[in-house]
């Protein structure tokens, strides 16, 4: 069991971590889950806003707020919301499986589904293999007196044979330099220097201009590896890549341990500003790379030595708390970051432990929110090269949004909240064992067919699993356009029921999970969900109509992220999430991210294009849109007040519920407008 030297005030106990935490007197239960290092979920970083942060009191006695996020069943059986308790006697707590999130995700089927790490070979790469470092194995002549030239520049006329442009050297290289060129050779009556001259030079960008980073005696040139990054809001996934070959060696995920300080990127910008909460924040994320770091060398065989470079992805907070800037004035209008195109610093400076002068390198951003990782992901899809207009969506909390080809490119951010990452939803969870990823509902009945990862008994609804439920029901004619649920759609009575005061849908019984609770849809979901997908279409909508362009003028629509990858686009068209195109138009690219972040390390000129397609974005700022709220308020229909945009949607629906839907239609527009 493991336990904090704190002695005062009272002890907490964890189960089922058996971890434990002694805090002070008014501190919450929250805080002292953080004490213990056990996640609870907690989105809103501890303000109450959020519900999710739930725990069960077994034995002790707390006092608190009450709150609406938990019915009276709940609150029967202990449930309490961890930020607003606060303990007057020693606890047994246990955090309840919807609480719950491993924190090393390196092996097994989690790992599948986050380490992005499908195949070990080489990266495709447009220009071929010309990594942001590398290694030169050089044998130097000796000098003369008729060729005095002095050891830097002999070795710096060297390099330049194989790396041509501007080259610099510090004073730290310089220092060591003359004793690796020779050996010195000390006996009883004199000392003399022997040349040798056979010496590695690891040479490293800095934009234009390269810098040799490290020296090393003799051919060291076939270890050399790179570390790339994607710095998520949920998951830290790292790879070590092979400059020489291209391919990665190994990969490992976990979850971002930012979490415990609050699950979306708010309420971590907004725990940063408490007393020591930015070194934290920091420290928390340097701690999961240095964490994965130390597993993938392991597995890997080499050593932190042979890495020379790091090349990190993520949205603008993520990479400002990966290097310990600044980032309130990232949530702050006018919303400007303290940096955009970060220079490439020295990886130990941010406390990332590999060749001790190894670069890290970070993903431009084109503002507070569209980061890096959208960069990585436009240079990942080669959107940016093409003659066709592609769609570029990267679902999430802040669903960021790209139109564009060869031509231009524009990009917005859509505040879409986190209920697809299945918060502020009754049921919801993590992706994670047990949560619920896959809905089917079958009339008559209706008979309602669920699968969970993993295959094991469901706890919960993952963000899939959601927005399959909103359409299954919708296409049963369980809810109606306006997401409302029907008492009296056919057969679904016995599904339906009202919990404190307000309807919900039963989707698994407790009986058939094997759980306390029902696992269910209630109506406050839905109204969540609609408003979350209608952010999102509404965003490209916008951008679509900005450029006097339609739906139909789109080639390619670019789906990122994991998340992405378990999408039923058929479902996310029938509810209006997805715009309605051809499927075979829509392309899930993955973790666009980490393979933009290995494209970059692999190839500098690729890291320069990811340079160039920032400057070249427009961003429009949504808020600054006088038709966006219009545009957003006629999407939070299902699947949109304008039936012309879904028309074989509309022809579907009209088929199996009659002429009544093109009335509601109507009355849709006349409740938007």
């Amino acid at each position: 069991m493991e336990k904090t030297s704190l002695n005062i005030g009272h002890r907490i106990r964890f189960l089922p971590d058996e971890r434990e935490a002694a805090i002070e007197e008014g501190k919450t239960l929250l805080e002292a889950a953080q004490a213990a290092g056990v996640y609870v979920g907690a989105i809103c970083g501890g303000e109450g806003t959020c519900g999710k942060c739930r725990l069960i009191v077994r034995d002790g006695e707390v006092s608190g707020e009450s709150t609406e996020f938990l019915t009276r069943a709940e609150i029967r059986r202990g449930y309490v919301l961890a930020c607003q308790v606060v303990p007057h006697s020693d606890l047994v707590v246990e955090v309840p499986p919807e609480s719950r999130l491993s924190s090393f995700i390196g092996v097994g089927k989690d790992s599948d589904r986050f380490r992005a790490f499908e195949r070990r070979e080489a990266e495709r790469l447009p220009g071929g293999l010309d990594p942001v470092t590398q290694k030169t194995f050089l044998e130097l002549d000796a000098p003369t007196l008729d060729n005095p030239t002095a050891d830097q520049e002999r070795l710096l006329e060297a390099v330049a044979k194989r790396q041509p442009g501007p080259l610099q050297m510090g004073l730290k290289v310089a220092r060591e330099l003359p004793r690796l060129l020779r050996r010195l050779t000390v006996n009883r009556s004199s000392w003399h220097w022997e040349w040798e001259g056979q010496v590695t030079a690891t040479v490293g960008m800095r934009r234009e201009v390269g810098e040799v980073l490290c020296l090393e005696r003799g051919d060291t040139s076939q270890r050399s590896f790179g570390l790339a990054l994607d710095v998520g809001t949920t998951t830290v996934v790292a790879h070590v890549v092979d400059l020489l070959t291209g391919a990665t060696r190994e990969a490992a995920a976990k979850y971002n341990s930012q979490i415990g300080f609050g699950e979306d990127v708010i309420g971590r910008i907004n725990y940063a500003r408490r007393p020591g909460g930015a070194k934290a924040l920091h420290n928390a994320v340097i701690g999961d790379v240095e964490t994965l770091l130390e597993d993938l060398v392991r597995r890997a065989q080499i050593g932190r030595g042979d890495i020379q470079c790091v090349v990190a992805a993520g949205n603008t907070a993520m990479l400002h708390f990966l290097l310990g800037l600044e980032t309130d004035l990232v949530r702050i209008a006018p919303f400007v970051p303290t940096v955009a195109c970060p220079p490439p610093v020295r990886a130990a400076e941010a406390g990332i432990r590999i060749h001790p002068r190894g670069l890290l390198y970070g993903l431009p951003m084109v503002g507070s929110y569209v980061g890096g990782d959208t960069t990585a992901g436009i240079l990942a899809s080669g959107m940016h090269q093409r003659d066709e207009i592609a769609l570029f969506l990267d679902i999430g909390t802040n669903g960021e949004v790209v139109l564009g080809n060869k031509e231009f490119l524009v990009a917005c951010s859509a505040s879409a909240g986190p209920a697809f990452e299945g918060a502020s939803v009754a049921c919801g969870m993590r992706a994670t064992t047990g949560a619920i990823d896959r809905v089917r509902i079958f009339r008559p009945g209706p008979v309602v067919s669920v699968t969970t990862i993993d295959e094991a008994l469901p706890v919960g609804f993952c963000g899939t699993g959601l927005i399959e439920t909103l359409a299954e029901m919708f296409l049963a004619g369980i809810i109606d356009r306006n997401g409302r649920l029907d008492p009296e759609a056919a057969g679904s009575r016995f599904r339906l029921r009202e919990e404190d005061v307000q309807p919900e849908f039963v989707v698994v019984s407790a009986e058939e999970a094997q759980h306390w609770r029902d696992l269910v849809i209630t109506q406050y979901d839905i109204d969540n969900l609609i408003r979350t997908k209608g952010a999102i279409f509404a965003a490209a909508d916008s951008l679509v109509q900005s450029l006097g362009l339609s739906f139909a003028d789109i080639g390619r629509v670019y789906i990122a992220g994991a998340f992405g990858n378990r999408l039923d686009v058929a479902g996310c068209i029938a509810i209006g999430l997805l715009p309605e195109l051809p499927l075979e138009q829509f392309q899930f690219i993955g973790n666009s991210a980490l393979t933009g972040a290995k494209q970059a390390i692999l190839n500098r000129r690729m890291f320069d294009d990811a340079h160039r397609i920032r400057e070249r974005i427009t961003y429009q700022e949504l808020m600054a849109d006088p038709q966006y709220m219009e545009r957003f308020t006629s999407a939070c229909f299902l699947p949109h007040t304008d039936l012309a945009y879904f028309p074989s949607t509309a022809e579907r629906l009209q088929r199996e519920s009659g002429p009544a839907v093109l009335a509601y239609a109507r009355e849709g527009r006349r409740n938007a407008s």
